[in-house]
């Protein structure tokens, strides 16, 4: 584990200690499954969720629209919500001379513990 990234964890654990134990002493594979087992207990503890949709259409010539998409990312994860689930939903088809484009709206599902 990355010396930096493992002080940032001991500060956020209260005074250094996990449950008694003294969380310098832990080896990084120790820390590791003590934070994994943090995650478990927190999300199994159960709560009500709040769902959100957001549609991005892609592009006209049927490629995403990666800066609406980041967009969407970022201003909805700033209000603590993660993106639960995407998938695509075909729109139309734009026919030329020159080639097919399949415009698709992508579907983002947010969710976030009230």
């Amino acid at each position: 584990m990355n010396a930096k990234l493992k002080d940032e964890i001991l500060k956020v654990l209260k005074n250094g200690e996990v449950n008694g134990l003294d969380a310098e002493s832990l080896s990084d594979e120790d820390l590791r499954t003590y934070i994994t087992l943090q995650a478990l207990k927190n999300d199994s503890k159960g709560g009500k969720y709040e769902y959100a949709v957001e549609t991005v259409r892609d592009r006209d010539n049927g490629g995403a629209d990666e800066a609406s998409l980041a967009d969407a990312l970022a201003m909805y994860g700033e209000r603590g919500w993660r993106l639960k689930f995407c998938f695509t939903d075909e729109m139309r088809v734009e026919r030329d001379a020159e080639a097919d484009a399949t415009i698709n709206d992508i579907v983002l599902i947010f969710e976030r513990k009230i």
